[in-house]
This record gives structure tokens, sequence and C-alpha cells, in this order.
């Protein structure tokens, strides 16, 4: 969970003068958490809302990475205030950073008691029950969130992954064709959806996907070198040598790439082709051009003895 999640949660206080925690908040406001972690207990005793300060008391340990302090101030801000949503939020999202399962289990529930459908809390207890194994649990939290917040995305990708390791690929691509069209980690679905294709063995699914995957980055050649093994794997090796070499326009020091080139090349006895890739991998540090390399050189060696071999005998032949 993103310490951003972590904010100041301001209560309107009605006829009374908060001036110490006015100014706690201001300084904290400002990025000076230490200072402000002074004012907060200063305010606290001074009887300005102890709830509060004590809720941003937590806040203010958390952001320093001081989690047990911090959760020590969230308990305390319950005991001022036993039906505070946001001090259960947060005191289950310390316990979350802290992989503490079930401590987070126990806290996100009893603020989905005070705020039943509250999304970021069924989704915190949806992590929650995956983490603990608990997949039964974890689904029906994330379906249930799908139905309340559909253009939540996270649901679709963690229910893909769980069906995914159940070994339900059926159900696990239906969850990331529902992914919201206003989504922004559509990249990841279609890896996701290529893993799985794959892992059913329809490979020109599999492609397909990889190539939408690319078109979002084009950045990241390993998704294309993904698409050449995939090529190379249906046995459309001049197809796959004619990707490697598109590859190579975009990524010219992509020494695995070439090395892959050079590998489909030689296979099909395109030997100049091959060495030109093994030049270029081995020049980019790739070990393995240089035993293609040596692989062309004994080859043609070869050729040659056999070449002088043969007019020997004819001369021999002929004398």
């Amino acid at each position: 969970m993103q310490k951003t999640l972590l904010v100041i949660f301001l209560l309107v206080i009605p006829l009374r003068a908060s001036k110490i925690l006015d100014s706690a908040n201001a300084v904290y406001s400002g990025g000076r958490i230490g200072e402000s972690i002074a004012l907060y207990k200063k305010a606290a005793l001074a009887g300005e809302n102890p709830a509060l300060c004590y809720f941003n008391l937590g806040n203010a340990y958390f952001q320093l990475d001081s989690l047990p302090q911090s959760i020590v101030y969230y308990k305390a801000a319950l005991v001022y205030a036993p039906g505070f949503f946001r001090g259960y939020l947060n005191l289950a999202i310390t316990y979350f950073t802290l992989e503490d399962v079930g401590a987070t289990i126990a806290t996100i529930s009893r603020a989905l008691d005070i705020e039943p459908g509250h999304a970021k809390a069924m989704l915190i207890l949806a992590a929650s029950y995956r983490k603990a194994g608990a997949y039964p649990q974890a689904i029906a939290t994330f379906e249930h969130l799908s139905e309340l917040e559909p253009e939540t995305e996270e649901p679709y990708i963690a229910l893909a992954e769980m069906y995914r390791e159940l070994d339900d690929n059926e159900e696990a691509v239906q969850w990331l064709l529902r992914y919201p069209e206003s989504g922004k980690n559509k990249q990841y679905v279609f890896s996701l959806l290529a893993d799985i294709y794959e892992r059913k063995g329809d490979l020109s699914r599999s492609i397909y996907y990889l190539r939408e995957s690319f078109k979002l980055n084009r950045k990241n050649k390993w998704i294309y070198y993904r698409i050449v093994r995939m090529l190379e794997r249906m046995g459309n090796d001049l197809v796959a040598l004619e990707e490697v070499h598109k590859g190579l326009e975009l990524f010219p020091d992509f020494a695995e790439l070439a090395l892959l080139g050079g590998n489909l090349a030689f296979k099909n006895e395109k030997y100049d082709e091959a060495g030109r890739l093994f030049t270029l991998a081995r020049d980019n540090g790739s070990p393995g051009a240089v035993v293609g390399l040596e692989n062309i050189r004994i080859l043609r060696r070869m050729a040659e003895e056999e070449k002088e071999s043969g007019v020997q005998a004819t001369q021999a032949a002929g004398e």
C-alpha cells in the first residue's frame, strides 16, 4: 500500500479552539513530520480532540516508517473514537504493510462493519485473503468489489492471476477480457493473456496479445523477443528471422535477439546471414555468439577441405 493512502483526515471541531492542532496540521502539510509529532502530542495533552491528534500521530509515524509506533497511536485514536472508520482503515493498511495478515483481516473487517461496501477497504480485505491463501474468500471479495466498482481495475487482474494459479485458464481469460477500457494496466493484461494462451498451446493468440502488449510499450525489447521465440516454436523460422531484423532496427544493441537470429539463420543454412548476426551479438557481449561464429568457421573449413578433396580426386582420375 502506498503512503499516499495515509492522509490527514481533518474533522470539523465546532465551538472549540484548536490552535495547537491547527499548527500541527500546517507543519505536517509542509512536510516537517518530526516537528508535527511534537505539536500533535502537545495538542492531545491540551485536550484538543485527542482522537484526531492520535490519528495524525499515527499518520506521521507511518510516514517516518516507524510502523509499530504508528499502530500504537491509531489504536489510541480508536479508544477515543471507537466508530472512527478512517482509524481502522489506516491501522489495517499499517498491518498490511507489516504483512500481518491476520491483524489486517480483523481490523479491515471492523472498518467494513462501519462502512459496508467501501471500495478501498474491500480491496485490502481481498488482498489479505489472497496473501493468506484463502482463495475462496479472496475470489468472493474481489468479485463483489468488481460488481460494486466496475471501473476499479485491481479485481480483474487479481482474479485472473488466482484462476490461472488454480489452473482454470478459461475463467482467467474471461476476467481479463472484462478488464475496464479505462484501465491503465492493459499492457500487463495483454501479457497475461499471452501467457495463458501459450500455456493452452494456442500460440497464434499468444503472439496476437504479445503484439498488442508491445504496441503499448515499444521500449520493452523482451516482449519483442518473446514474439520471435513464439514464431520459432510454431515452426515459422523464416518469418521469425524477418522479425529479428525488424527488431534489430528498433534495438540495434540487443545481443540476445541477434543471437537468436543467428541461430535461426544457421539452422536454415543461411551462413552469411548467421555470421552477420552472430558478429553483432558478439560485439554486444554475447558469449553464445562466439560459439556460433566458431561453428560457421568449422563448417566453412570442412566445406573447403571437401572441395579440395574433390579437386584432388578429379585430378587423380584424369591422370
